[in-house]
C-alpha cells in the first residue's frame, strides 16, 4: 500500500472552525488559470519544465488554490469545484501520476512525488512553463541579474510566501500559483480528489508535515484533553495556588491545599508547571514546604520531564541558578520520606526569589 494520509487530504473540506481546532488555518493562495487541461504540481524555480500530470481535466478558465496552513504550509489545494457542495466521505482518492507512472509499482510507505530544491511549490497549467522560461530569458539579459526568485518572484510574495504570478504580466493567459513547500525541501506527492462517476473535483499536495489532518502534536493533545478534564472551579483554584507558589505566599499556599480543590502536585493550566515546581524554581522555601508537608515528595508528573531530570530533586539540581540549601534540604528530605527513610531536620528558609522571566528561561533557570 502506497504512502496516503486520507485524513490529511480529507482536512482541505473542513472549516475554518474545524481547522482551528486542529491548529490549522485555510489562506487564498490565488486562482489558476486552466488553458489546456493539464496540471503540472513542481518547483517552479528549479523545475517549471516539470510534465503535467496524466489526467487531462476538462475544466477550464479560474480555479482557486488554497493553502493549509500549519506552523507551515501542510497542505496545498487546487479546487475544480466548490468545496461548500462537495461531500468528502462520498469522495475516494488516488495517486496523482505522470505518464509512464504505476501506483502498483508503489508499496510501504513509497510515492511519487516532485523533487522540491528551492523551498517552493506550485499548481500551474502546462502551458505556462515556457512562459516561465521566456520572462527568465528576458530578465537574464538585464545588466545585475541574480535569479528568478530574487528579480521576478520576490517582490510578489505576500503573506505566507504565496503568489498568484503571471509570468509574462497580468493579463496574461497563463499564471502559476506559487507557495512555501512544508519545511522546505524534500519530494512531496499529489493526488486526486474523485467523484463517485470518477471526475476529479480537487487535486491536492501534501507537505508532509502534520499527520492525521492535525497539527497537534502528542503534547498538544494531553493538554488540551487535560484541560477539558477539568472543571471551572479547579482551574481557579489550580492557577491561584500556582500563583501562591510563584509569590511564595505560604499562608495562601496554606490555605488553598486546606480547601482540597487543588492539589500541589497538578499541572497549572497556565503555566504547564506544577506549584511544586513553581516554587522550586522561583526558590520558594518556606511555600514548598507547606506543599510538600509532611509527606513525601511526590513524582514530578511526566509531562515535566526533561533528559536525566525525573524527579524534583533532580530538577532543583539541575537549574543555573543554585537553589537555597534550605529549600535542597526540604526536599531532600521529603525524597527521604519517599524511600522510606526518616531525615534530619530542615533548616529555615533564607533567601529572596530571582526575578521573573518568560517561561522556559524559568524553568530551566
Amino acid at each position: 500500500m502506497a504512502y496516503i494520509d486520507l485524513d490529511n487530504l480529507r482536512s482541505v473540506f473542513l472549516d475554518d472552525a474545524a481547522l482551528k481546532q486542529r491548529r490549522l488555518s485555510r489562506q487564498r493562495a490565488g486562482m489558476l488559470q486552466i488553458t489546456s487541461g493539464r496540471i503540472v504540481a513542481c518547483d517552479p524555480l528549479v523545475q517549471p519544465e516539470r510534465p503535467a500530470f496524466a489526467r487531462a481535466l476538462a475544466q477550464r478558465g479560474g480555479h482557486a488554490v488554497d493553502v493549509i496552513l500549519g506552523s507551515v504550509p501542510a497542505l496545498a489545494v487546487l479546487w475544480l469545484r466548490e468545496r461548500a457542495g462537495l461531500d468528502a466521505a462520498a469522495l475516494h482518492w488516488e495517486p496523482a501520476l505522470l505518464d509512464g507512472e504505476s501506483a502498483d509499482m508503489l508499496a510501504g510507505d513509497a510515492f511519487y512525488g516532485y523533487p522540491v530544491d528551492a523551498g517552493m511549490g506550485c499548481f500551474m497549467d502546462a502551458q505556462t512553463g515556457p512562459a516561465i522560461g521566456e520572462r527568465d530569458g528576458l530578465e537574464s539579459a538585464a545588466p545585475g541579474y541574480v535569479s528568478y526568485y530574487d528579480d521576478v518572484l520576490a517582490p510578489e510574495l505576500g503573506e505566507g510566501d504565496m503568489a498568484d504570478h503571471y509570468p509574462l504580466g497580468q493579463g496574461s493567459a497563463n499564471n502559476v500559483v506559487v507557495f512555501r513547500s512544508g519545511w522546505g525541501d524534500g519530494s512531496y506527492p499529489s493526488f486526486w480528489a474523485l467523484d463517485a462517476a470518477g471526475e476529479p473535483v480537487a487535486l491536492v499536495t501534501d507537505f508532509l508535515t502534520i499527520e492525521g489532518g492535525d497539527a497537534r502534536d502528542a503534547d498538544d493533545r494531553r493538554g488540551e484533553a487535560y484541560l477539558a478534564s477539568l472543571s471551572s472551579e479547579k482551574i481557579a483554584a489550580l492557577e491561584a495556588l500556582g500563583d501562591a507558589a510563584e509569590r511564595g505566599d505560604a499562608d495562601a499556599v496554606r490555605s488553598l491545599l486546606a480547601a482540597g480543590v487543588a492539589g500541589a502536585n497538578e499541572i497549572v493550566p497556565s503555566s504547564g508547571e506544577t506549584a511544586i515546581s513553581s516554587a522550586i524554581r522561583r526558590d520558594r522555601t518556606t511555600a514548598l514546604r507547606v506543599l510538600l508537608g509532611n509527606g513525601p515528595c511526590p513524582p514530578m508528573p511526566e509531562a515535566l520531564h526533561m533528559k536525566g531530570v525525573t524527579s524534583y530533586p533532580a530538577y532543583a539540581r539541575f537549574l543555573k541558578t543554585p537553589r537555597d540549601p534550605a529549600l535542597l534540604a526540604v526536599l531532600d528530605a521529603a525524597q527521604q520520606r519517599a524511600q522510606g527513610r526518616v531525615p534530619a531536620s530542615a533548616p529555615p528558609a533564607s533567601r529572596a526569589a530571582a526575578p521573573s522571566k518568560p517561561f522556559w528561561k524559568r524553568w530551566l533557570s
